[in-house]
Order: C-alpha cells, then sequence, then structure tokens
C-alpha cells in the first residue's frame, strides 16, 4: 500500500469520524425523550439537560477513542515500516487488546452513567 494511500484513507477516517459524530452531537437534544431506550428514563426526561451534556460528553469520548485507535495503529504501522528486512516482526501483540479495552470502555460506560440517577441540582 502507498504511503500516500495511506495516509488519505487516514485522512478520510478522520474527517467522517469527526463529521458524524458532530452531527449526532447537534441532533440528539431534538430527539423526544419517551423514544430513548434508557434506564430511568422518566427521571432524565425531567433532566434533560444533563442527559444531553452526557451524551454530548460520551460522543466527544467516542471520538477520542476512534482517533486514538488510528494513532496507535499508525505508530505501530511505522514501527513494523521501520522492521521490514528483519525477520523478527513481533512486539506489536498489543494493538489488537489494548484498542479493544478502548472501545470497550467507551461503550459500556453509557449505559453504566444512564443506570445511575441524574445529578441533584445545586
Amino acid at each position: 500500500m502507498s504511503r500516500d494511500y495511506l495516509f488519505y484513507s487516514c485522512v478520510a477516517i478522520f474527517l467522517i469520524n469527526n463529521t458524524l459524530i458532530n452531527t449526532l452531537t447537534k441532533l440528539f437534544p431534538k430527539v423526544d425523550g419517551t423514544k430513548l431506550p434508557i434506564p430511568n428514563q422518566q427521571l432524565w426526561i425531567e433532566n434533560r439537560d444533563q442527559l444531553n451534556e452526557i451524551f454530548r460528553n460520551w460522543f466527544y469520548c467516542l471520538m477520542a477513542a476512534v482517533k486514538t485507535i488510528m494513532a496507535l495503529s499508525l505508530y505501530v504501522l511505522g514501527r513494523l515500516n521501520s522492521q521490514l528486512g528483519s525477520t523478527n516482526l513481533s512486539g506489536h501483540q498489543w494493538l489488537l487488546p489494548v484498542c479493544t479495552a478502548i472501545i470497550a470502555i467507551v461503550i459500556v460506560s453509557l449505559p453504566i452513567r444512564l443506570a445511575l440517577k441524574p445529578a441533584a441540582e445545586e
């Protein structure tokens, strides 16, 4: 794969990621609260500002997770390129578990937070 193709592919993924998640972040407050499949739905509908803030932060965290995974992947790819010609291309087995853990933590964090009650207003 040529470096130009890899570079433009990564730029496209970054742009699509940013555009889609920013769009979702802006559209979420317009969704009717009764149609959201969330625990403690009535409490969250009464505290819609907090719910919007939680989802906004979660969308941004998802965006950051995708960017982190892309950066780690490019780092490993750069390291592999520097090792070309070597018979030992090991030492990068950590990438898949780390990326899986990052995505799992981000995905699981939202339902856990929504299972809790909204914070008391001050």
